[in-house]
């Protein structure tokens, strides 16, 4: 296996003291795995968007077809990724690193950037399959039996982040938590989404102070749920987000530019069967959240 990039946090990791783990998870595309410490970590297919501590890599086949099993020991340190008994050995230290905060995209446009964004998300929205997405909650079109469950609940969540009172904005977060089909519940992605935007829009408004907010959201709503989903919503609450959120985030906030932003839009909704468009619904959510209310 060749790495081709890795999350920049993941790297500086590996370095910092070696660790032993298992192998938590394999699919054809990702290999989970954990090493004792919040979220997991993960091995993804080169064609898929690089998550944060993670390490994309080149196969020849999918990862449940290369010997790798659960339960097999695992070493991350002196920049090293081993996972021996596959017999494979991933140089972290020499694999281009990739920056997955939030934190790190320049605010160059502020409200022109969020009509913007909004603008072209609910227009690739449109297209959702209503059926098996939560895209109903931004776009009011149809509906289906978790979008309905959702909704109230959500505002509930949204009601309570604009004021700000964040020991309810978390038993919301975790009321809405681990619904909907899929190995990360559809609600766990929209939550990601809408956790991963408030960092951003918190940061321009320069409210640093509810950062800690949205943490502590991300943590309630990851002990709803599985393993899995947990982590990428703790990553979330950390204003960490996978390669494709932050290229889209960036290209609007960044550079306010339209064809890029569209690019990403279509990489964000290659993800899972529905998870980026629930991801895409969360963002949408969280540009409508105006923190001193919800606007339509």
């Amino acid at each position: 296996m060749h790495a081709t990039a890795a999350c920049r946090r993941l790297v500086a990791l590996s370095l910092s003291r070696s660790r032993s783990g298992t192998v938590h998870s394999v699919f054809d595309h990702a290999v989970n795995l954990e090493f004792g410490f919040r979220g997991l970590i993960g091995l993804i297919a080169e064609e898929k968007a690089l998550t944060p501590y993670a390490v994309l890599v080149r196969t020849n086949a999918p990862f449940a077809l290369t010997g790798v099993r659960t339960g097999m020991a695992a070493y991350l340190g002196e920049g090293m990724l081993v996972i021996p008994d596959a017999q494979i050995e991933i140089d972290l230290a020499s694999t281009p690193p990739v920056d997955l905060s939030i934190d790190s995209i320049e605010l160059r446009y502020g409200s022109e950037a969020e009509e913007k964004l909004a603008t072209l998300i609910l227009e690739a929205l449109k297209s959702a399959d209503t059926e098996t997405s939560l895209a109903p909650l931004a776009t009011g079109d149809g509906g289906n039996i978790y979008s309905r469950f959702l909704a109230s609940r959500l505002d509930r969540l949204c009601s309570a982040v604009s004021l700000g009172v964040w020991e309810e904005a978390a038993q919301a977060a975790a009321d809405c938590a681990g619904c909907g089909m899929g190995l990360t519940p559809s609600s766990d992605d929209l939550l990601s989404g809408f956790f991963t935007t408030l960092h951003l829009r918190l940061r321009a408004q320069h409210l640093f102070d509810a950062k800690a907010g949205i943490a502590n959201m991300a943590q309630a709503a990851a002990e709803k749920t599985n393993q899995i989903s947990a982590t990428f919503l703790l990553h979330s609450g950390e204003a960490l987000a996978n390669a494709a959120i932050c290229n889209l985030l960036r290209s609007v906030y960044t550079f306010l530019d339209t064809a890029a932003a569209n690019r990403a839009i279509d990489r964000v909704l290659t993800i899972g069967s529905t998870s980026g468009v629930d991801m895409l619904t969360g963002i949408v959510l969280a540009l409508r959240q105006n923190m001193g209310g919800i606007t339509s």
